[in-house]
C-alpha cells in the first residue's frame, strides 16, 4: 500500500483571542477567560503533544493589564516547558505594547512594535505586530515594512510562517471590515515571492481560512468566545461556546491545519481504545486491510 503521508516537519499549536483579565474577572460579566485558557491548556498537552512551537496570535489581555499577561504566561509556560517548545507571541488589537514586553519578556523599546523572529531551524516563525495605538484596526507601522523585508530575508528549508492578529482577509461580517488589516498592498509587496508558507491570524473570533497575495491564510477560532454570525443582524454576538485552537502541520510540499475543541465536552469513542492499539502493533499492509478494507 503506497500513498500515506509521511509525519509532519513542523507541528504549530496556534491558539488566538485569550481575551485575559486580571483578578479572575469575567469578560463582559459572563466570560471565564482565564478558566477556558485553563482548560485549553490541558487539552493542548493531548492534541498538541508533537508540537515544536506555540502560537499565540494577539488579544493575549483584553485590557493591556500586566497581571493578565503573567496570567498568560503562568498557564502556558508549563505546557510549552513539557513540549519543549517556544511560545511566539503576538500582539493584538486589544493588547497593550509595554505592558505585553515587560510581563511577557520580550524586552526592547516599551513603545516599539512586538515584531520578533523565532528560528525552529528548517522553518523560521515571523511575529508582525499588526496593532496601531490607539486604534483597534491593523496595519504597518512606521518602518515595519522595511523590517518585515529583512526578517523574511534568505528562507530556510521549510521558509517562513506569518503571524498577524489582523488576516490579511475580506471579512464576512460588515461591521469588522471596519478593524480590519488596512495595509494590505504594502504587506502583498513584501511577502510575494519571499517564501512565506501560510500566514496565521485570529482576531475575528472564528475559524477560517483564504488566500492572500497567493499564501493561505488561517484563522484560529479563539479561546475566550466566538463571534456567531448566524445571531439576528444588524448587532455581533458573541456566544459561549464553540472555543477552538488549530494544529498547523508543515511538509516539504504542503500544508494542513486542524481545528480542534478547545474546552473539554461530552464524547464517545468512535475509534476504540483497543483497536486503535491493535492498529499500531500491525504492519502497514495489515494494518491497511484491518482498517481500510470494505467488508460486506
Amino acid at each position: 500500500m503506497n500513498g500515506q503521508h509521511p509525519a509532519p516537519e513542523v507541528v504549530i499549536a496556534h491558539l488566538s483571542d485569550t481575551h485575559l483579565l486580571a483578578g479572575g474577572a469575567l469578560l463582559g460579566g459572563l466570560v471565564d477567560t482565564e478558566g477556558h485558557l485553563r482548560e485549553t491548556a490541558e487539552r493542548l498537552r493531548v492534541a498538541a503533544h508533537d508540537a515544536d512551537a506555540i502560537v499565540v496570535s494577539g488579544d493575549v489581555t483584553d485590557l493591556g493589564e500586566p497581571e493578565a499577561y503573567a496570567l498568560a504566561r503562568e498557564i502556558l509556560d508549563p505546557v510549552a516547558a513539557e513540549l519543549g517548545a517556544p511560545i511566539v507571541w503576538t500582539a493584538g488589537n486589544h493588547d497593550e505594547r509595554p505592558a505585553m514586553r515587560a510581563a511577557l519578556g520580550l524586552g526592547g523599546d516599551p513603545l516599539a512594535p512586538v515584531d520578533h523572529v523565532v528560528d525552529l531551524g528548517r522553518l523560521r516563525i515571523v511575529a508582525l505586530d499588526s496593532s496601531l495605538p490607539g486604534w483597534h484596526h491593523g496595519g504597518f507601522d512606521d518602518g515595519q515594512a522595511d523590517w518585515l523585508e529583512a526578517a523574511l530575508a534568505d528562507p530556510p528549508e521549510l521558509g517562513t510562517v506569518l503571524v498577524v492578529h489582523h488576516p490579511p482577509l475580506p471579512y464576512r461580517s460588515s461591521l469588522m471590515r471596519l478593524l480590519e488589516f488596512r495595509d494590505e498592498a504594502r504587506l502583498a509587496a513584501v511577502v510575494e515571492g519571499a517564501g512565506v508558507r501560510v500566514i496565521l491570524s485570529g482576531h475575528l473570533h472564528v475559524g477560517g481560512s483564504g488566500t492572500f497575495a497567493g499564501i493561505p491564510v488561517v484563522l484560529a477560532g479563539a479561546t475566550s468566545y466566538a463571534d456567531d454570525l448566524g445571531g439576528p443582524p444588524p448587532a455581533m454576538h458573541g456566544i459561549d461556546a464553540a472555543q477552538s485552537f488549530n494544529l498547523v502541520e508543515v511538509y516539504a510540499d504542503a500544508i494542513a491545519h486542524t481545528a480542534v475543541p478547545a474546552l473539554p465536552h461530552p464524547s464517545r469513542e468512535s475509534i476504540p481504545a483497543h483497536l486503535a492499539e491493535e492498529l499500531a502493533a500491525m504492519e502497514p499492509e495489515a494494518r491497511a486491510e484491518r482498517f481500510s478494507r470494505k467488508r460486506p
